[in-house]
């Protein structure tokens, strides 16, 4: 069933972002974090493996093709997005005016929920006395009211590119971009060679050597 627009939920802070963006309930942070500590010790496993494998040859050396995490010893960091976007100046000045412009909207919709109601009760009360004509008349008016509501409720919000969820990327994307450069910069002078994020236990930043796109590529060519 539809959500009414009073139902509508205001939450700028979810941030529709490559790299903040999650879907999670609180009581299931537990087993994100689980998660993550499952994922770090596969990381380190696995490079663990790569680096002392079948193929190594005495002192450490092997003729096969060393791949970018073989030599193991991988440095791993992590950040909490909500505590950056509680803190972050930016994100609170978005989430303020994304509120503002979402009352706005809402007050439209209502004044046109509201506009119905009063339209709906006029029909009703008039519906004995009214010719056939009139009746058709006032029920197209009617519908075509109840249609225009929709379709604001739709481009507004629950749409697939909706107002709201142009303007959110309009105000979220540049502080994103941000964001990202800062933790990319962090992880190039940390030499960090993957960081999480705590809270959605996605990874937001990969060491690029660490990329086979190629070498997959290739092998598919063979």
């Amino acid at each position: 069933m539809r959500r009414a627009v009073n139902e509508v939920v205001v939450n700028p802070l979810g941030l529709a972002t490559s790299w903040l963006r999650r879907s999670r309930a609180t009581n299931l942070f537990a087993g994100t974090f689980f998660q993550i500590i499952i994922g770090l010790f596969l990381i380190t496993f696995i490079a663990g493996c790569a680096g002392a494998g079948p193929g190594a040859a005495p002192g450490g050396k092997s003729g096969a093709t060393v791949l970018p995490w073989a030599s193991g010893g991988l440095k791993i960091g992590y950040v909490n997005s909500d505590v950056i976007a509680q803190r972050l100046t930016e994100y609170r000045d978005a989430d303020k005016i994304l509120e503002g412009e979402n009352r706005q909207w809402q007050s439209e919709a209502d004044k046109m929920e509201t506009d119905i109601r009063a339209k709906e009760t006029e029909f009703e009360e008039l519906r004995l006395i009214l010719s056939p004509e009139r009746r058709k008349t006032l029920e197209d008016e009617l519908n075509q009211k109840r249609k225009d509501l929709y379709k604001y409720r739709q481009d507004t919000w629950f749409a697939e590119n909706s107002r709201y969820i142009k303007r959110r990327r309009e105000l979220m994307e540049p502080i994103d971009t941000r964001v990202t450069d800062a933790i990319y910069k962090v992880a190039e002078a940390k030499g960090l060679d993957v960081i999480f994020d705590a809270v959605g236990g996605n990874m937001v930043y990969v060491n690029p050597t660490f990329d086979v796109t190629d070498l997959v590529l290739e092998e598919l060519q063979k």
